[in-house]
């Protein structure tokens, strides 16, 4: 038995033996085969790095309570070694969760990923995987500050690839937790030389020393690596990423210069602006004193004049703005000043749009489509003007026609340029043309002899715009109605040309206030009687614009009268027949008299106790408006003819919906289509003919003047340009998709030479 045991054991510790020196050659192997992009001189490391799937999301787990920011370093992958001098464009899509997995805020993040294979420009990194080397981009990062979701404790990662030459993105996370030491000098000197220099090149753009503040950052704070969640292999993959430190991460994060792209920029010169479209409060914070701020709110209906906000102090750098209404808020600062900003949980992101800049050696060239419009918008770079040719070609290389444009230098309040820095400087206001292109148009090109920045935008001539129109600004509320803009963004052929020369210009975009513009303009009524035969009145409240000067009303305009008692018998020659209108609680619900004595007692002595309000087209400050009302069945077509007809500025459609259904939210839709002959050539206007709204109650106060009932649901009114695009209306068509009641009116330059007899009842 001993002699079995001894010779039991031999055989098993000779396995052991074999079995390690098979796995050792083998891996030896392995490593040996995968051949290596370039001969390195300096220490290598190893860094586990985490793919990102396209069809589903990886998720990282943090403390909420401690993470202070998250860094995400990605590396765009290749196949092979061969040189890859192309940038290649990849975006992450990322999410922020709370711990009941409830989204906080998402935002995909874009990167140009180049790879260099030069030692003296860059250290190159390779991953091994399956014996062969893969080739990895130049990293990539950015930052997400979770500082303001407190509640924050879950991110999700996904990959756009946006290019099909990627193998592959591989990311690595970290969170930034606060360290528990005092005294960064001293603690700085007793950390190893490996740990300082490491930190040395993750805190600064090459080898620089330290500064103090960078020394501050790098031994107050800890960055806790991340490791996704779920299961290796299934929920996610892994791998090893190969570098050499010390190397440049080619970003901007780490700059001294480097500015919040999330925030809203604001100086003397220039002024920030968004749209709010609900009442929660904002809350922001700022880099400059809350002193040297100046915010205010515009109504984009212009019916209120623009009001400035006060600001409360919440925290340290937090203030709120409390009793917010639908519109655009403006934000200007006597000194630089970055405000961050916030309704509820969801942050204000500002918009921004791309250009590329010409030059005399660089034009611009896009693929078209025959019968399509485009849109061109110009920024001239110059301080004078501009000139700029454009070409439209067909298929066989032929140009078909020839346009010349002189640009104007005019420097934009609003928008400005981001540098590859995140400076923010002015810039040129925008300045757009209009074209629609012949049938045999295949490409367009347009060129300058000075610095020029252009993007183009493309529509078909027959696409729907599709559009949810409320009383105030909203957020889409039909799940089931999909908003569809007017214009789409094109990809320029040549723009790897602009890429490589850096001649893409990232332009920051803010809207203007509305201006107070007092219109020259009449609007006249349509008459529908012959087509529609059943009509009603209204009585509409319809107030002016807040700077419009006070005009004469007619007889069609009416006040509400707070204190019938109050009022009195007007006097001859004011009105030949003042009216009287009672609306009331019980049938009948609507009554309409002459202003006398008669009328008067009885609506003062207090027998009609029923009355809910009393109207008179008597004294100032009538924005009540008398209006003829016409059915439209659902599914029918209405069709105003122009032929013979002076073409409107515009035509408005004013819609409602009576009676009233149990539920006084219904959405109305309406389709409208001019028919017209547009003019060839350029633009500086276009028509969009076919339309499609979806229209949600108004609060205006409107009753229908009828005995059995008055209640009728209110909608914002459309309004349709007829832009100096069009050289001759045909047709207007207005298609209802539910039983409506509507009024139309039409914008004129003059004054109808012949009176309109239902214009007393018509506005």
């Amino acid at each position: 038995m001993y002699w079995i045991k001894k010779i039991l054991h031999a055989l098993f510790v000779s396995s052991l033996v074999l079995v390690t020196l098979w796995a050792c050659y083998n891996g030896y192997v392995w490593l040996s085969s995968a051949e290596r992009l370039e001969e390195r001189s300096e220490e290598e490391t190893r860094s586990v790095v985490h793919w990102l799937p396209e069809d589903k999301f990886v998720s990282f787990n943090f403390s909420s309570s401690r993470t202070l920011a998250i860094r995400l370093l990605s590396n765009a992958i290749f196949d092979g070694q061969q040189a890859f001098d192309e940038p290649v464009n990849y975006a992450i899509e990322y999410q922020l969760l709370d711990q009941q997995g409830q989204v906080l805020v998402e935002h995909v993040y874009h990167h140009a990923s180049k790879l260099v294979l030069a030692a003296q420009e860059q250290q190159v990194k390779q991953i091994i995987e399956d014996r062969k080397a893969l080739s990895v981009a130049s990293g990539q990062s950015f930052y997400v500050d979770t500082s303001i979701y407190p509640s924050a404790s879950q991110i999700r990662l996904k990959l756009i690839p946006e290019e099909d030459t990627l193998r592959g993105v591989v990311v690595r996370l970290h969170a930034k937790t606060p360290a528990d030491n005092d005294g960064s000098q001293q603690i700085w000197l007793k950390l190893p030389v490996e740990w300082r220099d490491r930190m040395l090149n993750y805190h600064t753009l090459g080898g620089n020393a330290l500064a103090q503040w960078e020394l501050s950052n790098a031994v107050s704070f800890d960055w806790q690596k991340l490791a996704p969640q779920g299961i290796p292999n299934i929920d996610f993959v892994s791998d090893i990423l190969y570098e050499t430190l010390p190397y440049n991460v080619i970003t901007y994060d780490f700059s001294a210069q480097q500015l919040d792209l999330d925030s809203f920029y604001s100086t003397k010169e220039l002024t920030a602006t968004f749209r709010v479209s609900n009442s929660e409060d904002l809350v922001f914070s700022s880099s400059a004193p809350l002193s040297t701020l100046r915010i205010s709110w515009h109504d984009l209906k212009q019916l209120s004049a623009p009001k400035e906000l006060k600001a409360e102090f919440v925290a340290d750098n937090l203030y709120r703005i409390q009793g917010i209404k639908p519109g655009l808020i403006t934000v200007q600062s006597s000194l630089p000043a970055l405000t961050q900003w916030r309704q509820g949980e969801q942050p204000v992101v500002p918009l921004h749009s791309y250009y590329y800049i010409m030059s005399p050696t660089t034009p611009v060239t896009y693929s078209v489509t025959g019968n399509s419009d485009i849109v061109m918008d110009f920024r001239n770079l110059d301080t004078q003007g501009s000139e700029v040719n454009i070409t439209v070609y067909n298929s066989e290389e032929q140009p078909i026609e020839r346009y010349r444009l002189e640009l104007e230098s005019l420097i934009s309040q609003y928008d400005r340029m981001i540098t590859p820095e995140t400076q923010r400087q002015v810039i040129n206001e925008s300045q757009k043309y209009f074209l629609r292109l012949p049938p045999s148009s295949a490409k367009v090109t347009i060129s300058s002899q000075n610095s020029v920045a252009v993007k183009l935008q493309s529509r078909n001539q027959n696409f729907h715009y599709q559009n949810v129109l409320c009383d105030q600004l909203c957020e889409n509320p039909l799940p089931s109605f999909i908003e569809i803009g007017a214009w789409f963004a094109q990809k320029a052929i040549n723009e790897f040309t602009f890429t490589e020369l850096q001649q893409i210009l990232k332009v920051r975009l803010f809207e203007a206030p509305p201006l107070p513009v007092v219109k020259e303009t009449i609007y006249v009524s349509e008459s529908l009687f012959d087509r529609h035969p059943i009509s009603n009145t209204a009585l509409v409240y319809s107030p002016s614009s807040y700077f419009e000067p006070p005009q004469v009303p007619s007889a069609a305009h009416f006040r509400k009268v707070s204190d019938p008692q109050k009022l009195s018998v007007v006097q001859q020659g004011e009105l030949k027949t003042p009216k009287l209108i009672a609306i009331n609680n019980q049938v009948p619900k609507y009554s309409e008299a002459e202003l006398n004595a008669s009328s008067l007692s009885l609506v003062s002595s207090g027998k009609q106790g029923n009355t809910r309000s009393i109207y008179t087209n008597t004294g100032e400050a009538r924005d009540f408006i008398k209006t003829r009302l016409f059915k439209i069945a659902q599914g029918e077509t209405l069709s105003l003819r122009y032929a013979n007809r002076p073409k409107p500025v515009s035509i408005v459609i004013k819609p409602f919906l009576y009676p009233v259904a149990s539920h006084n939210d219904t959405a109305l839709v309406i389709n409208t289509n001019l028919f017209a002959q547009y003019q060839k050539g350029l633009s500086e206007e276009y028509t969009i003919a076919a339309k499609r709204y979806a229209l949600m109650p108004a609060k205006n106060e409107a009753y229908m003047l009828h005995p059995q009932s008055t209640d009728v649901i209110s909608y914002p009114p459309i309004t349709i340009k007829i832009g100096t695009d069009i050289q001759s209306l045909e047709k207007f068509a207005i298609t209802a998709e539910h039983d409506m009641w509507i009024t139309i009116l039409e914008e004129h330059n003059a004054q109808p030479l012949t009176p309109l007899w239902w214009q007393n009842e018509n506005t």
